[in-house]
């Protein structure tokens, strides 16, 4: 199965859908990622579809995202969709009040990494289709090396919650911890093929550094749903990512 041809299909059929709709609620629709970044992994690459939403009545964002949600499972009409996310679609949802309007506001981690550290890659890699374009929305990127500390203490925190049976989640975690910590080192990039070669090359040796190869090859190596990821031992991400924090300067989260 091409699943590059569903998600395809899905931007071209909800863009030409977007194109007549009547949604006040929405400031914004975007696809980012893997597909608009040229990476994507057959059978486990997601596909990145962000929704802003106006500050306005519940009922009134409710109803705009229930008619985006509904084109979009009349696009997919029932196909199966392997990918790491359920149905295939990792539709984020965003408030605009939480959109940084300076450099100093998008360096903090959350609520929503691609307007933080990853800010370069999706201002560098997005396709509209609604609205206003993050473009104009945006400040100028803040430098990923500067953010990737902060980061990685607030994926260590979010590891640190995680209960020992949610392996699938923790090494989703962990991998982007890797990612951060690569563009702490190495280059501006979240290009998956080349991961594991940056990781090796950027990142210097400390005694967990290992753990990391695992990881990424897990991570890269996966197809759903005949081959999903191997479960690595929750455990060992929660010592892992920690340790990788520190080799960047961060300071252990309080």
């Amino acid at each position: 199965m091409n699943t590059k041809q569903i998600a395809s299909e899905i931007v071209s059929g909800l863009s030409a859908y977007l194109s007549n709709a009547d949604l006040p609620a929405v400031r914004s629709v975007f696809v980012s990622g893997s597909y608009c970044r040229g990476d994507w992994l057959d059978s486990s690459s997601d596909l990145d579809i962000t929704v802003i939403l106006r500050d306005t009545q519940p009922a009134a964002r409710e109803r705009d995202l229930q008619q985006i949600r509904s084109a979009i499972a009349s696009i997919t009409d029932g196909r199966p969709f392997p990918s790491q996310c359920p149905d295939g679609v990792d539709f984020g949802i965003v408030s605009d009040d939480l959109i940084p309007k300076t450099q100093a506001e998008a360096r903090v981690p959350s609520p929503y990494p691609p307007f933080s550290i990853n800010m370069f890659d999706l201002k560098a890699y997005h396709k509209m289709l609604y609205g206003d374009d993050i473009n104009a929305l945006l400040p100028t990127p803040p430098s990923p090396a500067e953010c990737a500390a902060d980061c990685l203490r607030a994926l260590s925190q979010r590891l640190s919650a995680l209960n020992l049976t949610d392996t699938l989640r923790a090494m989703f975690l962990t991998y982007k911890a890797i990612t951060a910590a690569q563009l702490h080192f190495g280059e501006p990039t979240l290009h998956k093929y080349r991961i594991l070669e940056l990781y090796q090359e950027h990142i210097p040796d400390f005694p967990e550094k290992c753990f990391g190869e695992r990881v990424i090859r897990n991570y890269i190596g996966s197809f759903y749903p005949e081959r999903p990821p191997e479960a690595l031992a929750v455990a060992e991400c929660k010592s892992f990512v920690p340790a990788l924090a520190l080799i960047t300067g961060a300071a252990p989260p309080p």
